[in-house]
């Protein structure tokens, strides 16, 4: 985040770093049964789901003509790709010949895509361009028409797709943070690692940890809790989207500071909401992105895939026990600690013993979130 969007946050951080009181909206309540019951589940697919933009990766993930990425979280086996042109391509990765997984590896840079049972090829951008023995094939022009492409949308270093056979790309909508997101592209970073959780919870629960800063003095107390302070955020919404500052407890050295020279990133968790269902969190020295998937018919469980970037710079020994303690502590932390208090809550959501859920004033990001799934399931 630039410098003269984020004075008046940290400032406002900063009153409530001295006085030692939250940063509190309104206290709001969320019915239980949006956790566990698939009917609304099913609702959510259709209203909350269907049709919106999802991210899929960064533009780091596919820095040149031919990179690619795999992905199957959507319903549809996918590739990210970049086209001999530049651009950003998003295929079903399905061979146009009987249907194979064209590409199986999760990364990889190749001019061509070589579907490994009959060999057809097809360019980054999908475009059929080989196959063994075409005159059995009179009706398959080469080049020609290939693998299936799903809309795209790249912007400020994020490429998102909606994934569905046939849908176009609405509008992202990300306003003030797609400034942010911008600056950070310009900054450099690099793929580092991805890990998969198969989770027994619902999709929101899994977002709700990372939207408050309440449970780090007790659940994060060894953990991450020594490093931010306790019961303190900051949450805005841009559209469907949102932005949550949680402070580190160095962010008061700022105050004796020019706030020309302030930088929010060093002294704060950024995390963004990318509707409906990607946490975006920028760290001093990494970022992290969560797509969150919940499952099609079970509210009790969800897929996450975590992607880990680090900046752009030399790999050395050190650097990579730099990065392996930094992920040690993100996995650890979320999955140890939160994603473990969320699958008792979700067992206690679905004993029927609680009939609503309620966010206080000092949890000001859930309330954001919540309201931007009501506003979806309400158009």
């Amino acid at each position: 985040m630039r410098n003269e969007a984020a004075q008046p946050i940290i400032r406002t951080l900063l009153d409530h770093v001295a006085t030692g009181e939250p940063w509190r909206t309104t206290e709001t309540t969320v019915p239980a049964y949006e956790y566990t019951d698939p009917d609304h589940l099913a609702l959510e697919h259709e209203k909350v789901f269907k049709g919106q933009p999802q991210l899929i990766g960064l533009s780091v993930d596919i820095p040149e003509p031919g990179s690619y990425v795999t992905r199957d979280q959507f319903g549809l086996p996918l590739i990210l790709s970049r086209g001999d042109d530049g651009q950003a391509h998003v295929l079903a990765n399905v061979c146009a010949h009987r249907g194979a997984e064209v590409l199986t590896a999760q990364r990889g840079c190749e001019r061509r895509f070589t579907c490994p049972y009959h060999a057809w090829a097809y360019s980054p951008d999908g475009t059929h361009v080989g196959l063994p023995d075409p005159t059995s094939f009179p009706s398959v022009a080469v080049p020609g028409p290939g693998m299936v492409e799903l809309a795209v949308a790249e912007e400020n270093g994020l490429i998102f797709t909606v994934p569905e056979l046939g849908a176009t790309m609405p509008d992202l909508q990300l306003g003030p943070m797609a400034d942010d997101f911008d600056h950070l592209a310009s900054l450099g970073t690099r793929h580092w690692r991805t890990y998969r959780f198969d989770l027994a919870m619902n999709w929101k629960l899994v977002v709700d940890t990372f939207l408050e800063g309440y449970h780090f003095a007790y659940l994060h107390k060894s953990t991450v809790g020594p490093i931010f302070v306790p019961n303190l955020g900051f949450a805005e919404r841009f559209g469907p989207h949102l932005r949550e500052v949680l402070a580190r407890r160095t962010i008061g050295e700022l105050a004796d500071q020019d706030p020309e020279t302030w930088d929010i990133v060093e002294h704060s968790a950024l995390v963004y909401v990318l509707f409906p269902a990607t946490v975006y969190v920028i760290n001093i020295d990494h970022v992290e992105t969560w797509r969150v998937h919940p499952h099609p018919t079970d509210p009790g469980l969800t897929v996450v895939d975590l992607d880990f970037y680090v900046p752009d710079g030399p790999i050395t020994e050190s650097s990579e026990r730099h990065w392996e303690l930094n992920w040690k502590l993100t996995i650890d932390t979320v999955r140890d600690e939160d994603l473990e208090a969320m699958a008792g809550a979700q067992r206690g959501l679905a004993s029927g013993a609680l009939e609503k859920l309620t966010f206080g004033a000092n949890e000001p990001a859930l309330a954001l979130f919540h309201q931007s799934i009501n506003d979806a399931l309400s158009s």
